[in-house]
């Protein structure tokens, strides 16, 4: 080889260790960000009542692995035990949302009108001595 093809043979070879080195900081960082959404969807998903979802986000954020097959694990027996534990966690969740949902003037404004709109006069089913809600 001459000295000409070995710097040339230097300079390709630094210029594919470049593009590689790029490559590997960007699909860390796409890695970094899944696992940031993850941790932000758990909170909000924990602080809505969920219980098992909001685990299973957290151990992969942090990337243990068996910790995720453990939860899967837990989660599918809870399936499996029947749907009353699911319907119960789910009804926990929705007490949450309507909870955050009244914290707000268009919250509450919201659910006055899905209100309204369940209850129409000539609905046989709408209770006749409902209380009314109070004023906020």
């Amino acid at each position: 080889m001459t000295l000409l093809e070995v710097i040339l043979a230097c300079v390709l070879l630094a210029a594919a260790a470049y593009v590689v080195v790029v490559w590997a900081f960007k699909k860390d960082t796409e890695i970094e960000d899944r696992r940031r959404g993850a941790a932000r969807l758990a909170a909000v998903l924990s602080n809505l009542g969920l219980k098992k979802t909001p685990e299973f986000l957290i151990d992969y954020s942090v990337g243990d692995y068996s910790g995720m097959a453990v939860k899967i694990t837990e989660l599918a027996k809870l399936f499996l035990e029947g749907e009353g534990a699911v319907v119960k966690e789910f009804a926990q969740v929705f007490d949450g949302v309507l909870a955050a949902k009244l914290r707000t003037d268009s919250g509450r404004a919201f659910i006055a009108a899905k209100l309204a709109d369940a209850a129409r006069p000539d609905d046989p089913k709408v209770v006749e001595n409902a209380p009314t809600p109070l004023a906020i």
